[in-house]
């Protein structure tokens, strides 16, 4: 056998061997999935996994692979599922994911800061790593209570995508402020509205002091005139 061959038969084995690697990957991903949540209504049925031929999890409800006879998941897709549960951390195993539409469910807790999703009841912050998935290309994190700044996408998702979580701040939504820049922006409005108030008050205590002495010395003289007719 020539080394070309050797090296041919060789490259072959390590292709095959990593498409199968990242094939089994793709398949512990959605099954640690329908493990890790709760499904009150059956709609992940037909993700059974006591069949190991060729593209069977692309069949699988709400999945899309990028090959049908590859288990290669392309998008998860479990819009108005009904889920409930923490966010599926396996979902990490899905090397090639550049899809995951999760909005209408009841997730809950914080998002885990090695991968992100959408429309629940999600709390915390955004994790920074986000910007690390470069084949992300639909994120929406819509109706939530997040908190905190936006990671840098560099504008890579609209407004719309954040909306409805009071907390989150930077690009797209407003501007994140300083804390103590905060506390010293409300003190000099609390001094400016305090100023406001306050130099009608002191003017118009000058004009009763210089009232009441003016009539002081008014009353004075007048005292003094009659006096002065008395003699």
């Amino acid at each position: 056998i020539s080394i070309q061959t050797l090296v041919a038969n060789c490259f072959w084995f390590l292709l095959v061997s990593s498409f199968a690697g990242a094939n089994k990957a793709d398949v512990n991903c959605l099954r640690n999935f329908k493990s890790g949540v709760t499904d009150p209504n059956d709609y992940l049925s037909s993700w059974v996994f006591d069949n190991q031929t060729a593209g069977f999890i692309c069949k699988f409800s709400g999945v899309t692979c990028w090959h049908i006879d590859e288990n290669r998941v392309l998008s998860i897709k479990v819009t108005g599922f009904g889920l409930k549960g923490e966010f599926p951390v396996g979902i990490k195993q899905c090397s090639v994911l550049v899809g995951l539409e999760l909005s209408r469910n009841n997730f809950s807790g914080v998002l885990p800061t090695n991968i992100g999703s959408l429309k629940n009841n999600f709390t915390g912050p955004l994790p920074p790593e986000l910007v690390s998935l470069p084949r992300l290309t639909k994120f929406s994190v819509a109706f939530n209570q997040l908190t905190g700044p936006v990671p840098n996408f560099n504008l890579k998702f609209g407004r719309e995508n954040f909306s409805s979580n009071e907390g989150l701040c930077g690009q797209p939504m407003d501007p994140c402020v300083d804390p103590e820049e905060d506390i010293i922006r409300l003190g000099k409005i609390g001094a400016a509205v305090g100023a406001a108030l306050f130099a009608p008050l002191g003017a118009f205590l000058d004009w009763f002091v210089f009232s009441g002495r003016k009539k002081k010395q008014e009353d004075r003289r007048h005292h003094s005139w009659i006096f002065h007719i008395g003699d």
